[in-house]
C-alpha cells in the first residue's frame, strides 16, 4: 500500500463454498475495473483459512473465534430466513403440501444424516417452533449442491433466501408452505485488528454492502483465545 488515497494491494478472502451463488462474478469484474491496483485472492472452501479476511456464515465465523485472535469482525448481513422451496416439476408429480404434516409424504433435499431421515425445526405462523421429519433422497454438503438438486426436481429443500432468490424470480423454484421458516446465518467479514483499515479492504467491504443492499453493523474486536 502506497501513501496515495487509491486502493491498492492484495485482499485475501476466504469465502464459503457457495459465496458466488449469490454474489455474481460480474460484480467482482466491475470492482477490479474500478480499482486497477487491487488484487483479489479468493479461496472457496469450508476449511479453515488464516487470511486477511474471512467471509462466511455465522456458524463458521463463530467456530473460528477460538482459533483466530487479534482480528476485528464486522457483520455485513444480519441473520435472515431459510424457507422451503421445490421445483414446479416436483410439485406437479408429487402434489403441493398444504400442511406441515403433509411433508412426511414427500422427499427432501438436505445436508446428509446417517439415518437417511432429516429433521427440520421450523418457526410457524403463530411463532411456535415445530419439528418435521422427512426422508432424504439426496444429500449434499454445500448449499449449491442442494440448490441444483432441488431445481432438478429431487425434492423439497430448506435453503437461505440469498441462495434461491434468482431461481424464485426465474420460476425454477417456488415457495412451499411460505409461512414456515428457519432463522439462517448472517454474513461477516474478518480482518486483522489495526488502527487504519487498508483502503483496498475497505473498498471491498463497501462493494459487498452496496451490492447486497445492506448496512454494516458496528465492528467488534474478537476475544482473545483462553
Amino acid at each position: 500500500m502506497t501513501g496515495s488515497q487509491e486502493p491498492s494491494g492484495i485482499v485475501r478472502i476466504a469465502a464459503m463454498a457457495d459465496f458466488f451463488d449469490f454474489f455474481p462474478m460480474e460484480w467482482v469484474a466491475d470492482f477490479l475495473a474500478l480499482h486497477p491496483r487491487v488484487q483479489l485472492d479468493f479461496v472457496l472452501s469450508d476449511a479453515r483459512a488464516d487470511f486477511d479476511r474471512w467471509i462466511g456464515s455465522t456458524s463458521r465465523f463463530e467456530g473460528a473465534l477460538c482459533r483466530i485472535r487479534g482480528y476485528v469482525g464486522r457483520q455485513l448481513i444480519g441473520a435472515g430466513n431459510e424457507g422451503l422451496v421445490a421445483s414446479p416439476k416436483y410439485l406437479n408429480n408429487r402434489g403441493v403440501p398444504a400442511t406441515l404434516e403433509d411433508l412426511v409424504n414427500h422427499d427432501c433435499v438436505s445436508f446428509g444424516h446417517p439415518s437417511g431421515v432429516t429433521t427440520w425445526r421450523l418457526n410457524g405462523p403463530n411463532g411456535v417452533e415445530e419439528d418435521v421429519q422427512m426422508t432424504s433422497r439426496f444429500n449434499g454438503n454445500t448449499a449449491q449442491a442442494l440448490r441444483k438438486a432441488t431445481v432438478a426436481g429431487l425434492g423439497i429443500a430448506l435453503l437461505p433466501s440469498t441462495i434461491v432468490n434468482f431461481d424464485l424470480q426465474a420460476g425454477r423454484l417456488v415457495p412451499v408452505l411460505p409461512y414456515y421458516h428457519r432463522t439462517g446465518y448472517g454474513l461477516h467479514v474478518l480482518y486483522p485488528s489495526r488502527q487504519h483499515l487498508p483502503l483496498a479492504v475497505s473498498a471491498f467491504i463497501g462493494l459487498v454492502m452496496e451490492k447486497l443492499k445492506v448496512e454494516a453493523f458496528p465492528a467488534r474486536v474478537l476475544p482473545e483465545q483462553v
